[in-house]
């Protein structure tokens, strides 16, 4: 599941996949903007099946946390 959220997170930043981890932090380690974060929640949306919270998902701070969102909801 990482592989897969750090192929779309790619989709927004220009960051290398190898240096994605679970503990990036999507503002200060790579840099997304609010909006860069909403759209990242519609393809998260589209790639899992999954339909986001955007007050639950705004308060997602890393790559982990991301994971550990889209498993609860699969």
């Amino acid at each position: 599941m990482l592989d897969k959220i750090k192929e779309v997170i790619c989709n927004f930043v220009d960051v290398d996949s190898d240096e994605i981890t679970a503990e990036s932090v999507f503002t200060s380690d790579l840099g997304l903007c609010s909006l860069d974060f909403a759209m990242l929640s519609s393809e998260i949306e589209k790639e899992f099946g999954v339909v986001v919270n955007a007050k639950t998902f705004a308060a997602v701070k890393t790559v982990g946390g991301l994971m550990n969102y889209i498993k609860r909801l699969i």
